[in-house]
């Protein structure tokens, strides 16, 4: 028995369906004009007999028509029955006929029904495309026990259901905005957010271009360094760290700062995708300055600056010079 609804992340490990594409992330994908969709749920246990359920919010796109069904009972044989019928559109007739609530909102409240409680529960939704784009069900979220802001106030104005429903509605917006204050260390953690929310913080830092070229490890990596790169942009420190960090390999900046130019060189070869990143830092040098990225190991590299083959390399320099020499400044590349 489930005790809690993961469908936000794991729809397609919550129940069963007919009719769906199922997705790697979980929700379940319904074609533009292929039919009906039918999502039969798992059973939920709260634990305590008579439950009066809170609400269930479903997350289905808006290009759909859809009826959702709520059954709330304390046998938990009867969700055995259920779950034995093996044709998927028999047992959602089954959880249909017995369910207390049903609605086609994707916000609905599960008490103010004479028999509408139970230690279990299981929903079932139909879903039917409306229009020309794919539906998508991402998901639905069930919560127990019943919650009730007249539960605030004096005693002579509760068990008054019409007040109750009157007030869910404030209420959803107040707990909905309480929840997502909740959640919000966790949206501003690369470590454990999602995917989204990396591209997100990504586009904070000024990386956005970069969320549809590189991969997620390598947006995480970024953002796991990105207040300490924030502050040193522009310098010799940002474009090779960037580098390292783009491409996975080491990387080294020679500099030509009289003709306001300079190079980085990447020990190892080019992966694929490398041109766009490329393209990309090249643009974010600084006004006037010029930057240029070599793989060393590209053994077609031949300019007007360096020639690079699979002959040539690069040495530590060592002076003969005796302690009274002259300094060297810098070494450039003939």
């Amino acid at each position: 028995m489930k005790k809690q609804c993961l469908s936000d992340e794991y729809l397609s490990g919550c129940g069963f369906q007919k009719g769906f594409v199922q997705e790697k992330e979980g929700k379940l994908k319904l074609p533009a004009k292929g039919g009906e969709g039918i999502f039969v749920s798992q059973t939920y246990d709260s634990g305590e007999r008579q439950t009066q359920w809170n609400r269930i919010v479903l997350d289905i796109s808006y290009n759909a028509v859809f009826h959702a069904y709520v059954w709330l009972f304390d046998d938990r044989r009867e969700g055995e029955k259920a779950d034995a019928i093996v044709d998927m559109e028999e047992r959602f007739d089954y959880i249909k006929e017995r369910a207390q609530y049903d609605s086609n909102y994707r916000d609905q409240l599960l008490y103010g029904h004479d028999e509408g409680m139970g230690r279990y529960a299981k929903i079932a939704v139909k879903i039917t495309p409306e229009g020309e784009n794919e539906v998508v069900f991402k998901g639905y979220a069930m919560s127990f026990p019943k919650e009730s802001f007249v539960a605030y106030l004096p005693v002579i104005y509760r068990n008054n259901l019409q007040l109750e429903r009157f007030l869910a509605v404030y209420q959803n917006i107040y707990l909905e905005l309480e929840e997502k204050i909740d959640a919000l260390a966790k949206e501003l953690d690369y470590e454990c957010c999602s995917y989204k929310q990396v591209v997100r913080l990504a586009e904070w830092m000024g990386w956005g271009e970069l969320a549809d070229r590189v991969d997620e490890r390598t947006l995480r990596e970024l953002l796991r360094e990105g207040i300490s790169l924030a502050g040193r942009k522009g310098t010799c420190g940002y474009y090779t760290r960037l580098a390292e960090i783009l491409w996975n390999q080491k990387a080294i900046m020679l500099e030509e700062p009289d003709r306001r130019r300079a190079t980085v060189l990447i020990k190892g070869r080019p992966k694929d995708g490398w041109e766009a990143c490329l393209e990309w830092m090249k643009r974010t040098a600084p006004i006037g300055v010029s930057i240029d990225f070599v793989f060393l190991h590209r053994t077609d590299r031949l300019d007007g600056q360096y020639f690079l083959d699979v002959t040539a390399c690069l040495s530590r320099y060592e002076s003969e010079l005796c302690e009274g020499g002259v300094c060297i400044d810098s070494l450039k590349l003939l």
